[in-house]
């Protein structure tokens, strides 16, 4: 889908071992003549390294996060190796340029994430989905990524009882690849809410504007897990921002960046169905507000969509081969 859309050569190198990865883009090097590389993610920041050392050709290096939070001193060691070699840094956020600069006092740019405005826009029309779900009449929750720990679903659906308690038309939309489901689904029955969670799986990115103008609130209280995972800005906000929606979203990695807390969203405590619990029962009793953080955060994300976040990539692209 990704190589249809763009008209440029993919290669699908993820589950290679790294040496064959190296040998297939030596090739693609020696056939395409880049003059910038660009290195997004750990892997592909050591090998766009070797690539810079192999042809001196201009390394861009995009920080995102995860990748800086290896606890194994030889991932840590080539990735400090790496981040030297490059010639311009970019970080998602301020959270992720912190990251990186603790291999170095490096000077990293700040480009936050974007959304595509053409595809992710307000009062489009969610009848039939509605219909189809058999949400009529219903106050719908959504968070938008795979259901895993990092998502941190469980502390929403912990935060459901007080809710639907006072709301009993609330449901807990999960969109994403269904990894936890069982557990939640266990979770759910065990704090008497399985009524209120529904689960859809992954979705078609068609849908995906649909389902952001039919939800109510985004909710998006991600946590950092023992693995080195963490949310390094959360895309899914501005796309919900487009759609005219605000977020309520936790103080973990750069997720507090990507919302003005009392402005465009709220910012929550990292692991606290209660406080999630408060903010959602908040927007949902205070229509006035909601609609006022409703109406900033699509102001703001009209702002900084990503033909405006290519603008900075394209004055650092133009000044690296000047």
């Amino acid at each position: 889908e990704f190589s249809a859309k763009f008209p440029i050569p993919l290669l699908q190198l993820a589950n290679l071992p790294i040496r064959k990865r190296l040998t297939l883009l030596i090739k693609e090097v020696n056939r395409f003549n880049p003059n910038i590389i660009i290195s997004s993610g750990e892997r592909p920041l050591w090998l766009g390294a070797v690539l810079k050392q192999l042809y001196q050709v201009p390394l861009l290096v995009i920080g995102h996060g995860t990748e800086f939070l290896q606890a194994h001193y030889w991932k840590r060691s080539l990735t400090q190796l790496a981040l030297r070699q490059a010639d311009q840094l970019i970080a998602v956020s301020e959270y992720t340029a912190k990251l990186m600069r603790e291999y170095g006092d490096f000077k990293v740019h700040i480009i936050p994430n974007g959304a595509d405005d053409n595809v992710f826009r307000p009062n489009l029309v969610t009848d039939e989905l509605r219909g189809q779900l058999g949400l009529n009449g219903k106050r719908i929750l959504l968070t938008v990524g795979n259901v895993s720990e990092r998502k941190a679903q469980d502390v929403v659906i912990r935060a459901l009882p007080e809710v639907v308690h006072s709301h009993p038309d609330v449901i807990y939309l999960v969109v994403g690849l269904p990894t936890r489901k069982k557990l939640l689904e266990d979770l759910a029955k065990d704090l008497g809410v399985s009524e209120h969670v529904r689960f859809t799986g992954v979705i078609s990115q068609e849908m995906l504007p649909i389902y952001y103008n039919l939800c109510d609130l985004l909710v998006l209280v991600s946590r950092r897990v023992r693995k080195g995972s963490a949310e390094g800005y959360g895309i899914v906000v501005a796309e919900a921002a487009l759609c005219g929606k605000t977020a309520i979203v936790s103080d973990h990695g750069g997720l507090p960046e990507a919302v003005h807390h009392g402005m465009t969203g709220l910012v929550v405590p990292e692991e606290s169905p209660t406080e999630t619990a408060a903010a959602i029962l908040e927007l949902l009793r205070n229509e006035h507000y909601r609609t006022q953080l409703e109406s900033e955060a699509l102001r703001h994300a009209n702002q900084a969509t990503w033909s405006q976040r290519i603008q900075a990539y394209d004055s650092i692209l133009q000044e690296m081969v000047r």
